[in-house]
């Protein structure tokens, strides 16, 4: 299938990484001799699940450069939005196209491997999206030190991964829903709140489970969804904050 890579946004003053990134995108940050974003799209390249990627957010004078990279889009300005570009283009150059996979650029430790794994865990095209998650006694034994924001269910902590696989013409079901939950996506109680009272109420009291919070979110958004227990911490591993970046600095030897 086909990958969307967002790769949108210049971090602006009092932004963590702003005086890191100088005025330039973040993907663009340099991780051991080459931009963050390269060396995501170097595992979708390699992975045996990925036939063709398009680049939202950065332009072909920029140097990212893969055999598979299809289209360069301009960044749109907001998450949602370049994602809904970059799927729209995925439906123009395949039109049958029934699953699109979706990867952040600032997860710069993937492989092809963990690409394929994820991939093949997604198997259902009935499936509207499936969003990655990391139980956080994984990601604290690889990384104990990210400081990652967790949403606390009853039946575990659980981050959110940075790849998804979502059936491209759901891109602009609910739209403004959509764009409430992503301006959130950091923040688990925003998101509950937003879904409802009683789900916020529960999230609090730690009585939420995934299979329920699965439910609660296909009632609200109208789709079909499933959250995929990933098996690798570094689809995790995004890079927020300059304490991140200089553990995939360390990770990458450089």
């Amino acid at each position: 299938m086909d990958c969307v890579v967002l790769a949108g946004g210049v971090p602006q003053e009092g932004d963590p990484l702003f005086e890191y990134t100088g005025a330039k995108p973040k993907a663009l940050l340099n991780i051991a001799g080459q931009p963050m974003v390269q060396w995501v799209v170097d595992a979708l390249t390699g992975s045996q699940k990925v036939e063709r990627i398009v680049l939202v957010g950065l332009g072909a004078e920029d140097g990212v450069s893969s055999p598979k990279l299809a289209a360069f889009l301009p960044d749109h300005n907001s998450m949602l939005r370049n994602a809904i570009a970059g799927v729209d283009h995925v439906l123009e150059m395949n039109p049958k196209a029934r699953q699109v996979v979706m990867c952040s650029a600032d997860v710069p430790l993937i492989t092809p491997e963990m690409v394929d794994r994820y991939v093949e865990q997604c198997a259902d095209p009935s499936m509207d999206i499936y969003y990655g998650v990391v139980d956080r006694p994984l990601m604290e034994a690889r990384f104990p030190n990210s400081r990652r924001s967790y949403v606390h269910l009853s039946d575990g902590d659980l981050a959110g991964a940075d790849i998804f696989v979502i059936n491209p013409r759901v891109a602009h079901t609910n739209r403004q829903l959509w764009e409430e939950l992503v301006g959130g996506r950091k923040n688990a109680l925003k998101q509950a709140r937003r879904i409802g009272f009683v789900t916020l109420i529960k999230l609090l009291l730690r009585r939420l489970s995934l299979a329920e919070a699965e439910e609660r979110v296909a009632k609200a958004m109208g789709l079909n969804g499933r959250a995929v227990l990933v098996q690798h911490a570094e689809l995790g591993m995004d890079v927020d904050k300059p304490f991140q970046l200089e553990i995939c600095r360390r990770e990458l030897g450089g």
